[in-house]
């Protein structure tokens, strides 16, 4: 499996071959690593990279992954397919934003009917006592906003719609 991703702008080609369950030959650039991959949770796991051991945070929103790894902070960017390709408008013409963990909302920025615009911050989402800003995939108008202020909300939940 091959992946592209973008850290502080440069772009990295990634390329994963399982060997057997959670065991992982990656390939970055010229270099290959053994990894073993234990999970601790829905967003933590614990790598073993060539007999070194790595506690791994990973949060994600609709622009980037954040990645924490031995207290270090790392942002990896997200691209969609017309990003990589440097194409414009062949976006969908609706997009559902889903939570990918538990938590709690704290903070709604939009209403629906709304006109947003691409990144501008739509709602704060707390989880793993983190705070994380949850921002519009795209410009257009905000069609559905379901969780307010103070809201539980569950993995997979539908948080709101841009069309």
């Amino acid at each position: 499996m091959n992946f592209t991703f973008w850290h502080e702008n440069r772009e990295f080609r990634l390329s994963l071959e399982e060997k057997e369950a959670n065991d992982i030959l990656v390939s970055l650039g010229k270099k290959t690593y053994h990894v073993s991959v234990e999970f601790l949770g829905p967003d933590e796991v614990l790598l073993n990279i060539d007999g070194k051991v790595h506690n791994v945070i990973i949060n994600s929103n609709s622009f980037s992954y954040s990645v924490y790894v031995g207290g270090k902070f790392f942002k990896i960017d997200k691209k969609s397919i017309s990003q990589t390709l440097g194409k414009k408008g062949s976006r969908p013409k609706k997009r559902d934003i889903k939570t990918s963990m538990p938590g709690r909302i704290v903070k709604v920025f939009m209403q629906e009917g709304e006109k947003v615009k691409e990144g501008q911050p739509v709602l704060v989402l707390e989880a793993m006592k983190m705070q994380n800003e949850i921002k519009a995939p795209q410009s257009g108008i905000m069609t559905r906003i379901n969780p307010k202020a103070g809201e539980a909300v569950e993995a997979g939940s539908l948080l709101f719609t841009v069309e």
